[in-house]
């Protein structure tokens, strides 16, 4: 009888298994490179509304000038949106 056991020692079984991990571990990495970048712009726009200008900034984070006018441009612009709904 075949076993499963004996299914796992298949060469279709171990290359299924791993690619399946494989395809795990990269939404994962996606996942969590998704939310580093969420909290960097919450930081730089929160960093920016205290008052350090958008080239200061660029050189904390080590981001083109031009990356972070556009996170701070869109942070502003998700701030008003809920505002204009009231």
């Amino acid at each position: 009888m075949f076993s499963l056991s004996d299914l796992k020692h298949t060469r279709f079984y171990q290359d299924v298994f791993a690619e399946g991990k494989a395809e795990a571990e990269a939404e994962a990495e996606a996942k969590a490179q998704a939310e580093a970048k969420q909290r960097n712009k919450v930081a730089i726009f929160r960093i920016f509304s205290m008052g350090l200008t958008t080239e200061d900034i660029a050189t904390i984070f080590d981001l083109p000038v031009a990356e972070v006018a556009a996170i701070i441009t869109e942070s502003e612009q998700e701030q008003s949106e809920p505002n204009q709904s009231s």
